[in-house]
């Protein structure tokens, strides 16, 4: 299978295209046409870009060691991929037949690399959603609390605010 940065460059940008639509869990409301749109959620931006969602939650440390380690996989994917391209190209055109069986055999084993590298990839990107998603419930959970407040209220008079968020 020959795999070209155009490809998947393509793939990407369907990808970003789709990562909206694709979403879980956005609720829509009677007035959306009122009310502005609102930027990507943290899940949203995770799904696009590994790593993005984690920097928008400031956990930068989290946020950059996705985004390095599947930049990391998509730069040997491209690496092997030119690799395995370039030995099946001198597979195609050897003139004996040792040659060939050499040249096909690096052709494979820098085949076998990119898919691997590629699956690494694609596991970033689940373990990063995964984590995305533990941190967006997780602070979900703390907007659920009790909240007692005392401030000023109008004509200076002391107020004491009882609320509870679901």
């Amino acid at each position: 299978m020959r795999v070209t940065a155009r490809s998947l460059a393509s793939v990407l940008a369907l990808l970003a295209a789709l990562a909206p639509s694709l979403a879980v869990g956005q609720e829509s409301t009677i007035n959306d046409a009122a009310v502005e749109p609102a930027g990507f959620s943290s899940l949203q931006k995770s799904l696009i870009i590994p790593g993005w969602g984690q920097l928008a939650e400031k956990r930068y440390f989290e946020g950059v060691a996705f985004l390095s380690a599947e930049v990391l996989c998509l730069a040997g994917f491209l690496s092997y991929n030119h690799s395995a391209n370039a030995y099946y190209d001198r597979y195609q055109s050897a003139d004996n037949r040792e040659d060939a069986i050499r040249f096909r055999a690096l052709a494979e084993k820098y085949d076998t690399r990119r898919n691997r590298v590629l699956l690494a990839a694609a596991a970033v990107w689940v373990v990063n959603l995964i984590d995305i998603y533990a941190i967006v419930k997780k602070n979900e959970k703390k907007q659920r609390a009790l909240r007692l407040a005392l401030g000023c209220g109008p004509n200076s008079e002391l107020a004491v605010t009882l609320s509870y968020r679901r």
